[in-house]
Formats: structure tokens, sequence, C-alpha cells
């Protein structure tokens, strides 16, 4: 299929909202013609150029579709839209012959596994996503979280995880290109562990006003 692309200094992961401010009139054109015919469009990690007036701009080739929730026009015409990701998919080719980048995509689900297999790998991550934000709560003011919100699914539970974790934009994308569930997990099991250790370290006035948002 083709579809908009929208190359930004972020990884975005399936099931994760992401509030975007809309204003170079390429991207306001993207969006009108996404909200007309009901077309998602493709948010992708910049691999070299710039997210703002760079029509040159080179992004990596895996990235997630996400579909418009939420949409507020200002009065200087500027847009306020809240997004939520889809699916990941992998560009084919790209086409410039439009004031934005528009791509030809497939879907890129992830390789079928053993669902006894990969259900432990969940197993063990669970419990250490659980304790991280359980820190981070008890280091930072005024904020809390409901534990029955991450999910025990393999496969949320890994968007989840990758998604609150703080490291590298290029760590994120190779979590995104993954291409088996149980591969990201595994990973995303050392980091945590790695990450907890260091969080307990921290005296609580060192946090500031870190959020979990």
């Amino acid at each position: 299929m083709e579809i908009p692309l929208f190359p930004l200094n972020t990884v975005l992961f399936p099931g994760w909202p992401m509030p975007l401010h809309i204003f170079e009139p390429r991207y306001l054109e993207m969006v009108r013609y996404c909200t007309d015919s009901k077309s998602p469009f493709g948010v992708l990690l910049i691999k070299q150029g710039r997210a703002e007036g760079d029509e040159a701009v080179i992004p990596h080739d895996v990235g997630c579709l996400v579909t418009i929730t939420q949409m507020e026009q200002l009065e200087d015409g500027r847009l306020l839209i809240m997004t939520i990701g889809q699916e990941r998919f992998r560009v084919l080719a790209l086409n410039r012959n439009k004031p934005y980048l528009v791509g030809e995509v497939e879907r890129l689900p992830y390789l079928p596994e053993k669902s006894g297999p990969l259900q432990a790998a969940a197993n063990d991550l669970h419990p250490l996503v659980l304790s991280y934000l359980t820190t981070l709560t008890s280091l930072a003011d005024n904020i809390e979280f409901d534990p029955t919100e991450v999910p025990t699914d393999p496969e949320a539970l890994n968007h989840m995880a990758a998604s609150l974790l703080q490291v590298s934009l290029e760590t994120k994308q190779s979590l995104l290109e993954a291409k088996k569930v149980s591969n990201a997990l595994n990973f995303l099991t050392n980091q945590y562990r790695h990450e907890i250790d260091l969080l307990k370290r921290f005296p609580q006035q060192d946090m500031g006003n870190f959020s979990v948002n």
C-alpha cells in the first residue's frame, strides 16, 4: 500500500499515543489528506537530515503506522493532533513527487513463535516493568500508575516496555525492527534489570520533575 510518511526524531511503537503539533504547510496538507481519505500515515525515525524544513530527509526503513484520533485547529491554521500507533511497516520505495514523503510500504508482522517459550519470556520481563515503574513513582512526587495497565501479552508488553525505557533512539529503532518478539523481550529484560539497579541509587531529590508518561 502507499501512505504518507512523517519522518521524526522519535520512535513510536504500536499501541502508543503520540501528540503532534503540525505547522509546516506540507504536513498540514498531509493531515488534510489523511483525514479526508481516512488514511493512516507512517512515523519513521530520521536517519539523515532534519525534521523541519528538510525536503531531502532520509528516514529509516521500518516505522509505525498511525491513525489520527483527535484534531484541533488553531486560529492561525496550525493543527494539534493526537495519533496512536497501529502496526509496524517496512518501506519498499520512497516517492518525493508530493510536498511530503510518500512510501510504498508493506506491513511487518513478527515471525511466528511457540506460545510457551514466548509467554515465559514475557513473564520474566513483566515483574521487572512493574518494579521499574514502582521505583520511579517512589522517587518522584505526585506520580502514580495502575499495575493492572502493564500487559501480560508478549507483544503488548514488548511495545510498552520499549516505549518506557530510557535508551537511545538507535536502540529503540533496533527494538522496533526486531524479527521476533522473544528477542526484544530478552533484550529488554536485561536492560530493565540494569535500569532498576541504577534507579535505586538515585536520591529522591535528584529526580526533579521526572514523568513516566
